[in-house]
């Protein structure tokens, strides 16, 4: 059977990013196939080039960015180097990890629709078309919204409607549940599988969502130094969790419970469901096991309760008319580390550009050490509020790393001396030395949102907000963050992070807001959080997937919140001899 798309040792080196450089090879061989009908998951560490290999499979890559390229692509046997980038774009759709390079129109039932009057379709079957796609994502109810409007997460499930409306043959997603909460992510996955199913449509997917991958995907390929290292099927190449761990790349929960209890404890565990986790370790459970086998403390509260920032009664309606805010009130302490989550369009984003006068209360107020910040500038907000923006696109602008992050100390007046001792510290933390003279433009999605994050820490503010600081950076890079963010958090900074990664907020966050309907619907510990089924199911959210193996084990805790803690826990219950601890979380 001849393959949909056929890679063969296929090199790429971008142009020179300036006068007198070598070419910088992102991909040194690549070869792999995909077949009719697959899902077929790509998984790799940030600046990999798994966006540059995207590219290439439907022809911008050489056609649109130039540069040096050896080896081949075909697509239903046509060698990509012969074909052009329309020609080829009607067989492989590609939706980017940015949504907002591909969106443009007026409305979200415009933006699905261009592409099929682009192709020449009938309109009573553009109609169907843009109705089906826009439903499979859950965005039916919004398709006369301005895209633009909406949030991060929802312009990315417009920009997978648009693709899919297509029909392509293959369809290649880079990184598309991002930005999306954990509710969205399922329907997103469960729609690729129903592609799959009822359109015979093949999908390679750039992803780091180990569990969906687990759960959904056919075949998994692991790109590292620009070969695919590993290649498998989902059991083969998550049983070699401890592999992908030292690779920087995520794995299963349950994965890394397996190999925790296997190392430690001699047991033979092989899962990479939760299902199948469920049941293999049920079956070592006693009939009545103790609930309380341990108790894990809470994460300390901030040694001061002092209310730092603080919002009441806020809110806000964009245009006047479209309401994010409906009475919003929330305090935040000095020295704590506080995750705000929730479904995508719940408010976060709105209520964090509040905070630094971005956005400003139709009603209410925002108040920064009890003064009121309608009465200062953003100008002023800016020495205490640093805010890094879910897209490092809308606040990076210089020709070097350098220059960006020594922008916001200028911009506050700090010497030249203290500015280069800020960058050259933060470029420190962050590891993005090496960088330094490289324009921002030219790194991957997640090296800027790297360089924005350590932009706004150079800056020394008080209060630190991070919009989805784990999207586009891989598992040590997000660990890397979080050491930055912790040691902040020790020295007195207070943090608010938001985000829809729940295992991130379970392993670093000392308090939980969630947001719905621009109201704060619950603000308790994580542990307190994920015990709370029907507020989680309300707010479109599941607990990490570790917390949920817990709940489905009988006489096991339901507020486990690491690996670590599940590993000690079901040791005791199910009597294993030796006692063990795993690093994963």
């Amino acid at each position: 059977m001849t393959p949909l798309i056929a890679v063969e040792n296929l090199s790429y080196a971008y142009p020179p990013a300036q006068p007198g450089d070598g070419p910088e090879w992102v991909l040194d061989g690549v070869d792999f196939q995909l077949n009719e009908g697959e899902f077929v998951a790509l998984m790799s560490r940030t600046g990999s080039g798994k966006t540059t290999l995207c590219l290439a499979l439907n022809g911008i890559v050489p056609h649109s960015t130039g540069g040096i390229i050896g080896g081949d692509v075909f697509v239903q046997g046509v060698n990509s180097k012969r074909a052009t980038v329309p020609l080829l774009a009607r067989q492989v759709g590609v939706v980017f990890q940015d949504p907002e390079t591909q969106i443009f129109n007026l409305t979200v039932e415009m933006e699905v629709a261009f592409g099929l009057e682009t192709l020449g379709i009938p309109p009573p079957e553009i109609r169907e078309r843009v109705d089906w796609a826009l439903d499979m994502v859950g965005m039916s109810r919004l398709l006369r919204r301005s895209p633009h409007q909406l949030s991060g997460g929802q312009k990315q499930r417009v920009a997978i409607a648009a693709i899919v409306a297509m029909l392509p043959k293959v369809l290649v997603l880079d990184e598309p549940t991002a930005s999306l909460d954990p509710e969205g992510k399922i329907e997103v996955f469960e729609a690729i599988r129903r592609l799959k199913q009822q359109q015979t449509m093949s999908i390679l997917m750039v992803s780091d969502e180990a569990e969906q991958i687990a759960e959904f995907a056919d075949r998994v390929l692991v790109l590292a130094d620009g070969k695919i290292k590993m290649r498998g099927t989902v059991d083969k190449i998550f049983s070699r969790s401890e592999t992908l761990m030292a690779m920087g790349l995520s794995t299963p929960q349950v994965c890394a419970v397996a190999s925790g209890l296997n190392r430690a404890h001699g047991t033979a565990f092989d899962f990479a469901t939760l299902p199948a986790a469920c049941a293999a370790l049920k079956s070592r459970l006693p009939a009545a096991s103790n609930r309380d086998v341990v108790v894990f403390p809470e994460k300390p509260p901030p040694e001061t309760s002092t209310v730092i920032l603080e919002a009441e009664d806020v809110a806000y309606a964009y245009g006047g008319e479209i309401p994010a805010l409906n009475g919003l009130s929330l305090r935040v302490h000095a020295g704590e580390l506080l995750a705000i989550t929730g479904r995508n369009g719940s408010g976060k984003t709105t209520f964090a550009r509040h905070l630094n006068g971005l956005l400003r209360p139709d009603s209410g107020q925002v108040r920064l050490h009890g003064e009121n910040t309608a009465k200062q500038t953003v100008a002023a907000l800016s020495r205490h509020v640093g805010y890094v923006f879910q897209n490092p696109d809308h606040q990076i602008f210089n020709d070097s790393v350098w220059e960006e992050i020594a922008t916001g100390p200028r911009n506050l007046g700090f010497s030249a001396a203290m500015v280069k001792t800020r960058v050259e510290e933060a470029m420190a933390q962050f590891g993005l030395e090496a960088l330094a003279g490289k324009p921002p433009s030219l790194l991957s999605f997640g090296w800027r949102k790297l360089v924005s994050i350590a932009s706004v820490y150079a800056m020394g503010t008080e209060i630190f907000v991070l919009d989805e600081p784990g999207s586009g950076l891989d598992r040590d890079l997000i660990g890397r963050v979080m050491q930055v963010v912790n040691e902040f958090v020790r020295q007195g900074g207070s943090v608010l992070m938001i985000t829809h990664d729940m295992r991130l907020i379970a392993r670093h966050a000392g308090r939980c807001v969630v947001f719905d309907n621009g109201m704060v619907l619950a603000d308790s510990t994580p542990r307190h959080i994920y015990q709370d089924s029907a507020m989680l199911e309300q707010a479109g959210l599941q607990p990490p997937q570790v917390t949920r193996l817990g709940q489905c084990l009988p006489g096991m805790p339901d507020d486990l919140l690491t690996v670590a803690e599940f590993c000690v826990t079901y040791a005791g219950a199910a009597g294993l001899a030796r006692a063990g601890e795993e690093r994963a979380g």
